[in-house]
């Protein structure tokens, strides 16, 4: 069985020419995190307990108010935190998986 836990903290701020975005997830191990940009929009996806017969599943989609440089989304996770940076672009960027650091 599957819950969907969408109510974790998420903190989003621009810094000069770049979005930064803050994903509170404690607990998870970092390769069950997947992060893509796709659409248009920032895609993170978290599973939680995936050995056992119940398994949570955390999902967002975010959408962010200037075109960004796709390929240069970076994604890192430190101490139950991912941090995703995505500088500001004029081109429109193309859908793609990022790797997250850890």
């Amino acid at each position: 069985m599957t819950e969907h836990h969408p109510r974790k903290g998420i903190e989003l701020y621009r810094e000069d020419d770049t979005y930064v975005v803050l994903f509170d997830l404690p607990d998870h191990d970092p390769e069950d995190i997947e992060v893509r940009w796709r659409n248009g929009r920032l895609h993170v996806e978290a599973v939680e307990g995936k050995s056992g017969e119940r398994h949570r599943v955390f999902h967002r989609s975010i959408g962010l108010s200037s075109p960004i440089e796709g390929h240069d989304i970076s994604a890192s996770y430190e101490d139950g935190v991912l941090t995703v940076t995505a500088p500001i672009s004029d081109e429109t960027p193309e859908d793609h998986r990022i790797d997250v650091e850890y």
